[in-house]
């Protein structure tokens, strides 16, 4: 019952945090960008992260190889920088629903980086996943009452690009975390080191694009109870409810299971953001969640 209730609630942390980004988009006359928000989630995610491995921390990143340590550098730039900054973009000018189908595509391109870089065998069923999940985002961001239907064109591409991006990192840098795990590094190295370094980046380009007035002129509620409540739940509450998940359930069942935070993400778009759910749309999500389940399958099965 605890493991359930575990993955339940990581689903609706991971499935929901494109549509609280979006109200934080909209928040009005605060100073909001991905620069202030994301360094204030990943700060805090990063220092509790650090915290929970401080006995070890400083004796794994003292022993790690010159070549081990470019390899958690890259997989934090790309994981915890250019990922949520490319989603941040991407939501920026892309509807929820669209951004959504647009991001299934990281699971058959983190199937492809697997294969390239750790030599990985693909999925049985990966043609068949790869085309009803492109078959899906075509679908769904397709006529006026698919996803894309109410976004200008220079809107459309600005978001694909940035979407893609985002895609891309997010693909590689999974797959260079799951190489950092093999290695024995752990929740320390890989997220709170990464999430802390990535702060103080994003510190640095608001400071360098907008001023000291990016932060300080932010009203303390909204600092402490808007961007610090997505922090401790959705930044800090999806990575600690999945690492605990993981100690308790296999990781085909969690994987499996995780499929379900698409249909969150779009209920929650429809209900919260009065997104419209549209044939298209429903059609395209619905032939990407099935690609999901028999990619699954397709593992379990074959690792059995």
């Amino acid at each position: 019952m605890k493991s359930a209730l575990l993955l339940g609630l990581f689903i609706l942390l991971r499935g929901s945090e494109g549509n609280v980004l979006k109200l934080l988009q909209r928040g009005g006359d605060e100073l909001i960008s991905f620069c202030n928000v994301f360094f204030f989630s990943s700060l805090i995610t990063g220092v509790v992260m650090v915290l929970q491995e401080r006995r070890v921390l400083g004796d794994q990143l003292k022993n790690l190889p010159a070549a081990e340590r470019q390899l958690l550098a890259l997989q934090g730039f790309l994981g915890y920088l250019l990922g949520p900054i490319g989603f941040f973009l991407a939501l920026e000018h892309l509807s929820v629903v669209a951004q959504t189908l647009l991001f299934s595509l990281t699971v058959p391109l983190s199937a492809i980086a697997a294969a390239g870089l750790l030599r990985e065998r693909l999925p049985p069923l990966f043609p068949l996943t790869l085309g009803l999940i492109c078959a899906g985002v075509l679908l769904g961001s397709s006529s006026s009452g698919g996803a894309m239907g109410m976004l200008t064109p220079n809107d459309q591409w600005l978001g694909v690009a940035w979407g893609s991006l985002a895609v891309i990192a997010f693909a590689i840098g999974g797959v260079l975390n799951r190489a950092c795990s093999t290695r024995g590094m752990g929740v320390g190295l890989t997220v709170g080191l990464g999430s802390l370094g990535a702060a103080v980046i994003f510190a640095v380009i608001a400071l360098t694009l907008y001023g000291p007035d990016h932060f300080i002129a932010l009203k303390l509620w909204w600092v402490l109870g808007v961007i610090g409540g997505y922090g401790l739940t959705i930044s800090l509450g999806s990575q600690w409810t999945l690492m605990l998940s993981y100690r308790q359930l296999g990781a085909a069942q969690i994987s499996l299971w995780s499929s379900l935070t698409l249909v969150v993400a779009l209920m929650g778009a429809h209900l919260l953001l009065g997104e419209p759910l549209g044939p298209a749309a429903i059609g395209g999500s619905a032939l990407i969640l099935l690609a999901l389940i028999l990619n699954q399958l397709g593992q379990r099965e074959a690792s059995a």
